[in-house]
């Protein structure tokens, strides 16, 4: 089964874990706080107790390596000969 891990220097002790009771956040969970974008998709990860902490687009990439791209207009297909 594939598994993710933070990248190197990542501190678990500065996530801000939500509750199993509580609502999900609107902000990020790790070191910056800053708003979640509504159009992104946070790396929400939850442990098994039922609490979760959601990542921004930025944590995502600074500490997670993942990567977002801009959505790509669809090209039609060339016409056969």
């Amino acid at each position: 089964m594939p598994s993710i891990a933070p990248r190197p220097g990542f501190n678990w002790a500065q996530v801000n874990w939500g509750g199993p009771d509580e609502p999900r956040t609107e902000h990020c969970s790790s070191y910056c706080g800053d708003l979640l974008d509504e159009d992104s998709v946070p790396l929400i990860l939850w442990n098994k107790d039922g609490w979760c902490a959601e990542f921004c687009d930025h944590c995502q990439a600074t500490w997670w390596g993942v990567q977002s791209f801009d959505e790509v207009e669809p090209r039609p297909e060339p016409e056969a000969r």
